[in-house]
């Protein structure tokens, strides 16, 4: 029935969103650092995320004072609770574990024929990621 499909999407999708994260997550723990990475999208979605349940909570409670309504929605609620949970990890990474740590980036030339050497740029968190790539080109 096209009912139980939905549903069993919505939980694909919540499951999506968990494994989204982890490679971001992976990443700053290996690098030791958030540099090159823009913490506004976590505080975005942190914001949604956390509106999203207090929906699901208002909702139910104005409809019968119940938490029927936010147990009857497990995809809004499973969304809603990954997101805050790894935006916390993120933040946690971001502000308190790699706070001012900048992020050391080599880059090495392609074969020994090139005469472009190794750059090496300390970057911090408004320098990108690459920004010594220019002397590859």
């Amino acid at each position: 029935n096209l009912l139980n499909f939905l549903y069993f999407l919505s939980y694909v999708k919540v499951g999506i969103t968990a494994v989204k994260y982890i490679p971001q997550v992976m990443l700053n723990y290996h690098r030791k650092s958030t540099a090159g990475w823009a913490i506004w999208n976590i505080l975005l979605d942190f914001t949604g995320g956390s509106l999203s349940i207090v929906q699901l909570i208002g909702d139910s409670f104005a409809q019968d004072r119940t938490w029927t309504g936010v147990l009857g929605n497990p995809a809004k609620f499973g969304l809603g609770l990954v997101s805050i949970c790894f935006d916390v990890v993120f933040l946690v990474q971001h502000y308190v574990l790699y706070r001012n740590q900048p992020l050391t980036v080599s880059i090495h030339p392609r074969n020994d024929d090139d005469d472009i050497g190794i750059d090496t740029i300390r970057s911090g968190h408004d320098t990108p990621l690459l920004a010594g790539i220019h002397s590859l080109l």
